[in-house]
């Protein structure tokens, strides 16, 4: 991971997570699991100046193009909305 340091563990929030087949946890139960996954970051490289615009963190720790192209010579006009005739 760049940026971030390596999380040392991650038990204490996912030991309070329930299962679907274990029935309907009770809203509250839901709303804390939402939360707890909201802070969890996509990806490994956790750099978003290496980030090409319209690429996504799992591209970038593949080494794949975005859909806008290489960082650096994206194609804006593909992102751009086009007029309708």
């Amino acid at each position: 991971m760049e940026g971030y340091p390596p999380p040392k563990t991650i038990g204490k929030a996912l030991e309070n997570l329930r299962f679907d087949a274990d029935g309907t946890p009770p809203e509250e139960v839901v709303e804390a699991t939402y939360v707890a996954m909201q802070q969890l970051l996509p990806g490994e490289k956790q750099d978003a100046a290496s980030l090409a615009m319209g690429q996504t963190y799992e591209q970038l720790d593949r080494d794949e193009t975005g859909r806008l192209g290489v960082r650096g010579k994206e194609n804006a006009e593909l992102a751009a909305p086009k007029p309708s005739l």
